[in-house]
């Protein structure tokens, strides 16, 4: 019998300090400004996985906090 626990154990986590490649190579880390098309500027607060399965927290400005999947979402960081 498999039990969400042991499932879990194996879940990557959140890491403040994990710096994942955005669409443009430049790395996003919490803290990070970044620019998403649809969704305008906003802040990394998470970011988890790796390569396809990466995804990053991001808390929007006029749209509120999105999870995206940095293999789809094409954010632009902003400097």
């Amino acid at each position: 019998m498999d039990s969400g626990w042991a499932r879990a154990a194996h879940a990557p986590s959140l890491a403040e300090d994990m710096a994942i490649p955005s669409s443009s190579g430049a790395p996003l880390s919490v803290g990070t400004r970044v620019f998403h098309n649809r969704f305008g500027e906003g802040v990394v607060r998470a970011v988890e996985g790796t390569e396809d399965d990466a995804r990053a927290q991001v808390a929007f400005t006029r749209h509120g906090t999105k999870w995206l999947a940095l293999s789809v979402a094409k954010l632009t960081v902003v400097e």
